[in-house]
């Protein structure tokens, strides 16, 4: 059964729905998230659900955490992490989708979702973290930070330790371009950003951004869905 990365989300539930669709993903096939489902977009809530509902039809799920789900759980902490999470990583939104007014509001079967998601995910073949791997650490799957919020890590990539895995990621908003160049060369590079500001668009569209992304694992087939309002 096929396994399916995809990008980040974002809150963008209709997007997210246009691109299973155009997967055909079934049950007994495996479905997993890069983390950053949530925020920014229109409906994070209806995205959660929508992963749930993937699960509920025999769809194996696995949904990495990134630092916008980091972010919310450190919003349960204080009063300023919610505040930083609200008004400058677009929390605000995720808030609204779930008709609260606060973190500590939203049901706890969704805070206990989030403070479950693993921070790394491996398959045969493939490697998946949000961000990035810290790759002069010991153990690169050790620095936690750099899992959720490490960017422009490639030159420090040690290809001993990868081995023959290819990393996958999200995290920083590239154009569409760049990842259908790193997909063209996945088997000599080995890493392939997902991540394409799904979110961004239509605003940055000109810029090369606004699909959401998926790669199928065992065909490594590329599919960019464009933003659906």
């Amino acid at each position: 059964m096929p396994t399916y990365f995809v990008g980040d989300v974002h809150g963008c539930r209709q997007t997210l729905l246009a691109l299973l669709k155009q997967l055909e993903i079934k049950a007994g096939d495996t479905a997993v998230f890069l983390g950053d489902l949530i925020d920014r977009g229109p409906d994070s809530k209806g995205v959660v659900d929508t992963v749930w509902q993937l699960r509920a039809v025999g769809i194996r799920v696995v949904s990495l955490r990134g630092n916008h789900e980091q972010m919310l759980l450190n919003a349960l902490e204080d009063a300023d992490s919610e505040e930083r999470w609200c008004y400058h990583n677009g929390g605000q939104k995720a808030l609204e989708s779930f008709g609260v007014s606060s973190v500590g509001c939203i049901p706890a079967e969704y805070l206990r979702f989030f403070e479950g998601m693993p921070l790394w995910y491996e398959t045969e073949g493939y490697l998946c973290v949000h961000a990035g791997l810290n790759f002069r650490a010991s153990d690169p799957l050790s620095d936690t930070h750099a899992l959720l919020w490490l960017r422009h890590w490639y030159d420090d990539i040690d290809y001993t330790w990868l081995r023959n895995r290819i990393l996958i990621h999200g995290h920083t908003p590239i154009p569409l371009q760049i990842i259908e160049e790193q997909h063209l060369h996945l088997t000599h590079q080995q890493y392939l950003n997902l991540d394409n500001g799904c979110v961004y668009a239509p605003a940055y569209s000109s810029q090369g951004l606004g699909h959401l992304m998926a790669l199928r694992a065992d065909t490594q087939q590329l599919f960019a869905q464009p933003f659906v309002g």
